[in-house]
């Protein structure tokens, strides 16, 4: 059985947790602290399905201004986008519209098909410290036709769910066109 490739970009504004869940996802593991990702890292996942096997690569690109540039060669054959903000920060969450509208457009200027992709909410875990509501986060991803994950890189609660759907999703669309 052939094994299906499929690329995953995890965007967001800066320090909200993109690389963390990334490095949940792929070694169990989180790292107090925070280290800005110049430009992108790539890591990949494989995943067993009933249909076969994805191999998911994840581009996660970093969020600061000054790598804008440098970003868009890493759009280019995406076939899931995951929006990331701080869930204790709503100056993050107002970031995502205009970022999702930005990288819409670049990316679908290339294609043809349907972008699927994913919001989420990180850091979930910061109960007493949430300034954007599960309600809000819901009712953005629905507007934007994204799937709505609440997680936390710190816990690991729902990073293997997010990963998983995004490579499922990536297959369900591209089989879908």
């Amino acid at each position: 059985m052939a094994v299906e490739l499929y690329k995953a970009i995890i965007v967001g504004p800066p320090n909200v947790g993109k690389s963390s869940l990334v490095r949940r996802y792929q070694k169990g593991e989180f790292r107090d602290g925070y280290t800005a990702t110049v430009a992108a890292d790539l890591s990949v996942s494989q995943f067993d399905f009933p249909e076969g096997k994805v191999v998911l690569t994840i581009v996660d690109i970093g969020g600061q201004e000054t790598f804008a540039g440098l970003r868009n060669r890493f759009y280019e054959g995406a076939h899931h986008l995951i929006l990331v903000y701080d869930a204790t920060s709503r100056s993050s969450f107002e970031k995502i519209t205009p970022l999702y509208e930005a990288l819409t457009e670049k990316i679908c200027i290339q294609r043809e098909h349907f972008l699927g992709g994913s919001l989420v909410a990180n850091k979930c875990d910061l109960d007493g410290e949430l300034e954007v509501t599960e309600q809000e986060g819901r009712l953005l991803a629905d507007l934007l036709t994204l799937e709505f994950f609440m997680t936390s890189a710190l816990t690991g609660k729902n990073v293997p769910e997010l990963f998983h759907f995004a490579a499922a999703e990536s297959m369900r669309l591209r089989r879908a066109s």
